[in-house]
């Protein structure tokens, strides 16, 4: 007979989600910069390439992320772009509160609110695609 901790659901990696979204956030600003430094109407651009970089470094994250989880894959994928959504908000309070001139509302622009949608979104179809990868033979 199975004992219960055999038969339970895994539990979610929040600390390795956490880490897979700090670095997809990094990659996105490291796509982020050289557009931002060569542009003439950066915004712009930003706003055409920020969106679906960032589902596709999400679904990357999203799949490192749930590797040790697959049975949990796509909850674990989404907890990964979560967590880049709270990051990305809670830098914009910090932001309104120590920098004179900005508003946490400075980046609900309808771009970046289809990114934090794409993050969660990518990072759940990496959890998928990850959760479709055979288990290794005992």
């Amino acid at each position: 007979m199975a004992s219960d901790s055999e038969t339970a659901a895994p539990r979610l990696r929040w600390w390795r989600a956490l880490v897979a979204a700090l670095v997809a956030e990094l990659a996105l600003i490291l796509v982020a910069i050289p557009i931002y430094g060569m542009a003439a109407n950066a915004t712009a651009l930003l706003n055409m390439v920020v969106p679906p970089a960032s589902g596709v470094l999400f679904l990357i994250a999203g799949y490192w992320s749930a590797l040790p989880i697959r049975r949990r894959g796509v909850a674990q994928g989404a907890l990964t772009g979560a967590w880049a959504v709270a990051l990305y908000l809670a830098l914009g309070v910090v932001a309104s509160l120590f920098v004179p001139g900005t508003s946490v509302t400075q980046g609900f622009t309808p771009a970046y609110l289809t990114a934090h949608v794409l993050k969660i979104v990518g990072g759940a179809i990496g959890g998928w695609l990850a959760s479709r990868k055979a288990a290794p033979a005992a």
